[in-house]
């Protein structure tokens, strides 16, 4: 018997210009999120957050897959194109709150994600 991860792709922002919660994301039963963050800005600080049963947001630690560094947040120069991945089994709901942002011309910061059963 095969058993098959559910997975659900979500957008936290869309070629984002201002600084934003953005989207929130509700877990259910997913236990890891994925998360690329993508965009080419003058700077850019994206927040990461959950919020358990108290209702209250409180930083999340997530892995930077490309060298493996720990950290509750990101801060971006010029070009963006990281991947994070997050242990959110039991959580309630995950933001990636887009903190500070400086687009320069044209510029924006889009952050996708995927979450897997």
């Amino acid at each position: 018997m095969i058993i098959r991860a559910d997975t659900k792709d979500f957008t936290f922002h869309s070629a984002a210009t201002s600084a934003a919660d953005g989207a929130a994301f509700e877990v259910g039963t997913f236990k890891t999120l994925t998360v690329d963050i993508d965009g080419t800005v003058t700077s850019a600080t994206v927040e990461f957050k959950y919020k358990g049963a108290n209702g209250v947001y409180k930083s999340l630690k997530g892995i930077k897959l490309s060298d493996w560094t720990t950290a509750t947040s990101t801060a971006i120069t010029t070009s963006a194109a990281e991947t994070w991945q997050f242990d959110i089994a039991g959580l309630k709901t995950v933001i990636m709150d887009l903190s500070a942002i400086t687009p320069g011309a044209g510029g924006s910061i889009t952050v996708k994600g995927t979450a897997v059963t």
